[in-house]
């Protein structure tokens, strides 16, 4: 089945939103890799534990979200 505009309008816009996440998420592990390094610890804060279940999840929810119009163009 052909892609429809919506659909790929909607796979755009969550692929450019994974961009944004995923960007965050390496920036959040080079830090935490960083203070490893220099201090032997790195999610120090419960801000941070945070942050890095908090972008997970979202993750999780665009690629769910992508394989889900994937998916419903194989029917």
């Amino acid at each position: 089945m052909k892609a429809t505009q919506v659909q790929a309008a909607e796979f755009l816009e969550i692929h450019n939103r994974y961009r944004r996440v995923n960007e965050r998420m390496l920036i959040l592990q080079a830090s935490v890799a960083e203070g490893m390094r220099k201090i032997g610890e790195g999610c120090t804060t419960e801000e941070v534990k945070a942050e890095f279940v908090s972008l997970k999840e979202e993750i999780e929810q665009i690629l769910s979200r992508m394989m889900e119009i994937c998916e419903s163009m194989n029917r």
